[in-house]
């Protein structure tokens, strides 16, 4: 009976060692079908760091800097270094962000996640697409896509007016697809010497706030008779950040007219017009040329009977009439423009349909 009780109970010990070896294999066989399977789908575990942008965030209300939250899985193999951060805007320009804090080069341990706030301002690229790119030593960086709110103004338009040089009116929109109300708190001018200047009087006065879809035409008082002839860049500020640009050519120092055009019919080979020059010019007009443009834009340069002979130097305020020899026959019905010209680049211009 004990020999029986002993082989028994031998049996179940060899019952129980067959079922975890047979629980071994299985397992074992089950481990190579899952890799096999993983190196199918090529998944590997990283072998450099590899970071991970967990958010990025824009304000609409301080376009001067943007928020950046960036990750350290805790599968990477070894701390990262963040060296650097940088923007790609749609333009294929590459802006490297130079405030950043905390400061760069920073160490983000493993299973490490830090807000970075980036002093760059993304408002000139409002309603485009961003690309911020992390740069991290000896390990995989990261790219991370955001699309900026469509907020900005619009400056509809800029007069420089020849009977004022004291004031030029300038009129801004802030546009019903705008994200957010702007608050406008300066307005500069940039020539295109460099030269740079500061509008410290407008009307109405700034700052002013601008709700979506309105409009506000502002004069501003700045004496630009020095400046005549000039490309103006008007730039708008506000306090959310974003800055506008417009650029216009202030009037030239001299302003010519042309007037009195007069074709008759019963002297087909000449004709007289009546040149002016402003008395908001300040300085005389050097007339040279009269010269004809045609529809089809090819021009054709025509002779003055003396007197007066050209060139003709034309004061300021007073006006001259010239007899053109130029025959009109062939033309007849046709609609031309007529041209007075310096060497300076003054233009009297009439457009007139012939009789």
């Amino acid at each position: 009976m004990k020999i029986a009780r002993n082989l028994n109970a031998i049996s179940k010990l060899l019952l129980i060692l067959l079922l975890l070896l047979a629980m071994i294999i299985g397992s074992i066989f089950s481990y190579l079908l899952l890799a096999g399977y993983y190196l199918n789908l090529d998944i590997k575990v990283p072998e450099k760091t590899t970071l991970s942008v967990v958010d990025a965030s824009l304000s609409m209300q301080n376009a001067e800097t943007f928020n950046i939250t960036i990750l350290n899985p805790t599968y990477s193999p070894t701390e990262a270094k963040i060296t650097e951060i940088s923007v790609a805007t749609e333009d294929d320009e590459i802006h490297t962000v130079t405030t950043v804090k905390p400061e760069l080069p920073y160490e983000l341990d493993k299973g490490q996640e830090e807000t970075f706030v980036c002093d760059w301002n993304w408002g000139d690229y409002a309603g485009e697409t961003l690309k911020i790119i992390i740069v991290a030593e000896d390990g995989s960086g990261a790219v991370y896509e955001i699309e900026t709110a469509k907020v900005g103004l619009e400056i509809s338009s800029a007069f420089f007016i020849t009977t004022d040089t004291q004031h030029f009116n300038v009129t801004i929109k802030n546009p019903a697809a705008s994200a957010s109300d702007l608050h406008v708190t300066k307005i500069t001018v940039t020539m295109e010497n460099g030269t740079e200047v500061n509008i410290r009087e407008t009307t109405p006065s700034i700052p002013i706030t601008l709700p979506i879809d309105t409009s506000t035409t502002f004069v501003c008082s700045w004496d630009w008779t020095n400046y005549r002839g000039m490309n103006a860049t008007i730039n708008v500020y506000t306090s959310q950040g974003y800055l506008f640009h417009r650029t216009e050519t202030t009037p030239k120092p001299a302003q010519l007219s042309i007037s009195d055009a007069t074709f008759d019919s019963s002297a087909l080979s000449s004709f007289s017009i009546t040149v002016k020059n402003s008395e908001n010019s300040i300085v005389a007009a050097n007339l040279t040329t009269v010269e004809i443009r045609f529809t089809d834009q090819t021009t054709e340069e025509v002779s003055v009977e003396s007197p007066p002979d050209l060139p003709y130097t034309l004061p300021i305020g007073d006006s001259v009439t010239l007899k053109c020899l130029w025959n009109w026959s062939g033309h007849r019905g046709e609609t031309v423009g007529i041209y007075v010209k310096t060497p300076e680049g003054y233009l009297g211009y009439l457009q007139k349909t012939l009789p």
